[in-house]
């Protein structure tokens, strides 16, 4: 009898701290899962081109300007809101799965940063541009399938009193009644990736440049031949440039600026997000989305459930702070977890995600507290 009433005790024991083990790894795997593959600065995978003038990024790969560009606006073109860019570029996704800018200047805290972004197989231009009224709207201006062909392509956007025009090979493709302001070439210059979250591209750039003018039609055509035979050094003294990228060192960690006021721009051996988003206040769902928002609701109702039993069980807290407790605790998790995946370039830092996994923990510890109701009612049921 003696040795049946302490073996009950003994097998209380081993349930709770069997109860404590399950709670652990479940947080353990929580953690790891969430800032796998724990990775903060991986490797920037960026190389140069050995047969051609050019630089390819990989996921994750990016080149910045260490110090801000500055450009002022010298000539009457420049100051009436004239200005043009060049890029070539060659997309190694015909069809880009993402969202991410190839090139952008401007403060990365800014939504609303200058930049030439591929999404899906389009380009399309976003910047500060100015309407007829003079009013200063944010812009995307769009270039469809732009990309498709899976081959190079060399986009020219020109910006002026007239409006703005877009070009694919030297032809013009849209016009629009707007004008780029002077102000979207204020900041630092990011090639290869967003400023912010993980959205990286994949791809040569083969050149760069902008004027502090507009280029004419024929202009246009006429710098594309340029780029195509490889004659770059006769648009070096084109009146008007500001900035000119032609890629052309093949090694080192400097892209050099051949005209204009533009900064060298940096290849880092180490890849880290510029500007980490903490905590993205982006609650608005789209169907890519749901999948994730189940997934972090099913994946935290574990960790909800056998903590509540443990707090319950083990520690003999009441139903209600047990659960309370649980959830807050579940919260708490989610919150170091996104605070953290900040820093990972691989992962988003999301409002949202921290809501889905305290609504996971919160079912999960409901789900424990109505099964130990449930289970009490029915022994009363049974011993009566």
């Amino acid at each position: 009898m003696l040795q049946a009433g302490l073996a009950e005790p003994m097998t209380q024991d081993l349930r709770f701290k069997s109860l404590g083990v399950v709670c652990l790894a479940l947080w353990l795997g929580i953690m790891g899962f969430g800032l796998w593959p724990l990775d903060f600065f991986p490797k920037n995978h960026v190389m140069w081109l050995q047969n051609e003038n050019g630089l390819h990024f990989d996921r994750y790969g990016e080149a910045y300007s260490t110090t801000p560009w500055t450009m002022s606006p010298k000539s009457a073109a420049s100051r009436n809101g004239s200005s043009s860019v060049e890029i070539w570029l060659h997309s190694w996704e015909s069809e880009y799965p993402g969202v991410s800018a190839i090139f952008s200047v401007g403060d990365p805290a800014r939504l609303e940063n200058f930049a030439i972004v591929q999404s899906g197989s389009d380009l399309f231009v976003r910047g500060q541009f100015l309407d007829d009224k003079k009013r200063s709207i944010i812009r995307k201006l769009w270039l469809d399938n732009a990309v498709r062909s899976g081959e190079p392509r060399f986009v020219t956007l020109t910006s002026g009193p007239e409006g703005t025009a877009l070009y694919l090979e030297g032809l013009a493709q849209k016009r629009y009644p707007f004008t780029l302001k002077i102000d979207n070439f204020l900041g630092p210059i990011l090639l290869g990736h967003a400023p912010a979250g993980h959205r990286a591209w994949t791809g040569d750039l083969l050149g760069l440049a902008v004027y502090e003018r507009a280029l004419t039609d024929s202009e246009v055509s006429e710098h594309y031949q340029a780029w195509r035979e490889a004659r770059t050094a006769e648009l070096i003294t084109r009146p008007g440039i500001a900035a000119f990228y032609p890629f052309d060192e093949r090694a080192g960690d400097i892209i050099h600026n051949r005209a204009g006021s533009a900064p060298e721009l940096l290849i880092p051996t180490r890849f880290n997000v510029l500007h980490p988003t903490i905590l993205s206040p982006r609650l608005n769902l789209d169907r890519s989305d749901l999948g994730d928002v189940i997934i972090n609701i099913l994946g935290f109702v574990p960790l909800g459930f056998f903590l509540c039993a443990y707090l319950y069980h083990a520690k003999h807290l009441g139903k209600v702070r047990a659960l309370v407790l649980t959830v807050v605790l579940g919260a708490i998790t989610s919150l170091v977890i996104e605070l953290l995946q900040a820093y990972l370039p691989s992962r988003d830092s999301s409002l949202l995600d921290i809501i889905d996994n305290t609504l996971g923990t919160a079912l999960g510890a409901v789900l424990h507290t109505a099964l130990a109701n449930f289970i009490v009612r029915r022994s009363k049921v049974a011993s009566s």
